[in-house]
């Protein structure tokens, strides 16, 4: 399921991670709708099951904020699970017209829409980001992590460790990640403010190779690492 929010803006400066923001305001309508669903959500450890994108109006980035060109803006979320998604769906619903502060600022839910989801037929298809590829390695020993961008030989490495990770969350077959390919075809390295770290990752257009279920998993629920943190959205072109 994918959704379409639009948000009204106090003004139309914001922080440059305002990621952190829309995170804090997903959380806040999760645990105002259910509090049972958000503990079963942001449970030490659980990984989550929905990406988003948050789409800006010609941002023009600065050192610590992000000045954009009128005071509206608007977000992508899509997740896997219909049934879950229709529970989010619900949560965002309660917010329409309801004022979030921020820093400085404030942000309001005035519309909401369904977008409807393309149907992957083929074994190979081409897309464009929505929001940053994040591809992380995990050192479960010494708890640091490294972030590849597209431009890295083990690029394809990790981002299947990722993706495996995400399947077997899902409880879904491991193996429909053999043959998997990812192909950069107008790609670019670009780094961003994450709480404390700058991660690496990729934004741009690639092409998917690999079995269908997989693709249709992948474009429903992102791809990649920090998905639940506005990265790994895709459109198929």
């Amino acid at each position: 399921m994918r959704i379409k929010l639009f948000f009204n803006l106090e003004n139309n400066v914001i922080d440059v991670q305002y990621r952190k923001s829309i995170m804090s305001w997903i959380k806040h309508a999760i645990q105002e709708y259910d509090e049972k669903l958000f503990d079963q959500i942001y449970s030490l450890n659980q990984k989550k099951t929905f990406s988003f994108a948050t789409i800006l109006p010609c941002p023009d980035f600065k050192k610590d904020k992000v000045i954009l060109t009128t005071n509206q803006f608007y977000i992508v979320f899509s997740a896997y699970n219909y049934s879950y998604a229709l529970h989010l769906y619900n949560s965002f619903l309660l917010q329409k017209f309801k004022t979030f502060h921020l820093n400085q600022n404030s942000m309001t839910l005035v519309s909401m829409s369904m977008i409807p989801e393309k149907n992957i037929l083929t074994d190979s298809i081409k897309i464009k980001m929505s929001s940053p590829l994040v591809v992380r390695n995990h050192n479960r020993e010494t708890l640091k992590d490294m972030y590849y961008s597209y431009e890295r030989g083990e690029f394809e490495k990790y981002l299947k460790i990722n993706i495996s990770e995400q399947l077997e969350f899902e409880n879904l077959d491991l193996s429909l990640l053999e043959g998997f390919e990812i192909n950069p075809l107008k790609a670019k390295k670009i780094v961003i403010p994450v709480y404390e770290k700058m991660i690496e990752c990729s934004i741009g257009k690639f092409e998917l190779r690999g079995n269908v279920k997989l693709l249709d998993y992948l474009y429903k629920a992102g791809i990649g690492a920090k998905k639940a943190m506005g990265f790994g959205l895709f459109e198929i072109e």
